[in-house]
């Protein structure tokens, strides 16, 4: 676990440690989260923890259950419902960055790609998650729509969760071709093409959650 500064805001520390090891998988789901024993393990007291703990229960990444705090542990209605929020949001950031990209991000998107591309060759799992969240942020940075940007963040954080959790991270093998093409769609601003790729990559995204969950 990583270390408190104490010149910063400790219970922002304290959160994104935690929230760090909830993705990381370090917390097992419905695992018993104790603000005590957190507390002594980053050396602070329990009040910054508590508030770490009050904001990851918003977050949806800890929840009460039988009067404890516990690791969220997804359904299947919940993988479904949040991947039906994620397409439709998604599809909206598309139509907006590309009405609004600049070619700082087109740059970023491009760099991301060939970064996606080896890391694929090399069949590194851990790095191809990083660069998949990575490449839907500089999208949805790119629609320049607060709202948006605040509701597809928390989403994400979700999904990237439960890929995590449910599916070891696993990703399916035309997730990179996807990703160049709408990077091409972008550039050409093909709006509705880019609209289309882009629902069929989060259903297909979707699909291999349940494929998992199923086996």
């Amino acid at each position: 676990m990583d270390k408190i500064v104490k010149n910063e805001s400790l219970h922002l520390q304290a959160y994104n440690i935690i929230k760090e090891g909830i993705l990381k998988g370090d917390y097992e789901p419905s695992k018993r989260v104790i603000e005590a024993k957190l507390a002594d393990r980053m050396g602070i007291s329990r009040g910054p923890v508590r508030e770490a703990i009050r904001m990851l229960i918003q977050d949806g990444l800890l929840i009460y259950n039988n009067g404890f705090v516990r690791v969220y542990e997804p359904t299947m209605r919940d993988v479904v419902e949040i991947f039906q929020c994620r397409e439709n949001l998604e599809t909206l950031s598309i139509s907006l960055a590309i009405k609004n990209i600049t070619d700082n991000q087109k740059d970023q998107i491009a760099d991301n790609l060939e970064e996606t591309n080896k890391a694929f060759e090399q069949n590194d799992g851990v790095e191809l998650g990083r660069l998949d969240q990575q490449f839907h942020d500089i999208i949805m940075q790119s629609s320049n729509n607060n709202q948006l940007i605040q509701l597809l963040g928390a989403i994400r954080t979700k999904i990237h969760y439960m890929r995590n959790s449910m599916v070891n991270g696993d990703f399916y093998p035309s997730f990179v071709e996807e990703h160049n093409r709408i990077y091409e769609l972008i550039l050409k601003g093909e709006e509705e093409t880019a609209e289309k790729i882009m629902k069929e990559h989060i259903r297909k995204g979707l699909e291999g959650v349940l494929m998992h969950i199923n086996h």
